[in-house]
């Protein structure tokens, strides 16, 4: 039973010290603490790219206007950045090119000020026309500071149309 006890002991006593000598070497709780593994920022896979569309407008009513509107908002989920491309480019170069006129904003003032809105949130790119303004006595500080003048609407329209842009 002596001897037994004695091996308990020894037995013991080497646990003991392979414990001691494991404290030891085990660096400090902080050099082993696990770091979580980095997070990777939520972003939904790459998807094809919608194509930028250039919307050709020749109208003859204010509803027919709104109506494009509505769909741009429809399609619109948040701001755009400014170095993302607008949702739409719109180029107006018939009558509703006076529709923007400053000497007309009483008459279509919730037009162009959707219009201003869907332009200021990154939604839409307007140009106008500078030959269809002049056609109906428009002058070029006539019209407000959002529509990007170009020279002729049909060749704005062309322009896009090379680099890129599809037609709606």
């Amino acid at each position: 039973m002596l001897r037994n006890l004695l091996i308990l002991v020894v037995v013991a006593l080497g646990f003991w010290l392979a414990a001691e000598r494991m404290l030891m070497t085990t660096p400090a709780p902080a050099e082993t603490a696990v770091k979580p593994p980095a997070l990777e920022p939520i972003i939904p896979p790459p998807s094809r790219q919608p194509p930028n569309l250039v919307a050709d407008i020749s109208v003859h009513t204010e509803q027919e206007l709104d109506i494009l509107f509505t769909r741009v908002e429809q399609l619109l989920d948040r701001p755009r950045s400014e170095n993302e491309a607008p949702l739409v480019s719109i180029v107006l170069h018939g009558p509703e090119v006076a529709f923007f006129a400053v000497q007309n904003y009483a008459k279509y003032k919730g037009l162009v000020d959707r219009a201003a809105k869907l332009a200021a949130l990154g939604a839409v790119d307007i140009s106008i026309c500078q030959t269809q303004m002049r056609n109906l006595g428009i002058a070029t500080d006539q019209v407000p500071p959002f529509l990007r003048q170009v020279p002729y609407g049909p060749g704005e329209v062309e322009r896009l149309l090379e680099n890129g842009f599809v037609s709606m």
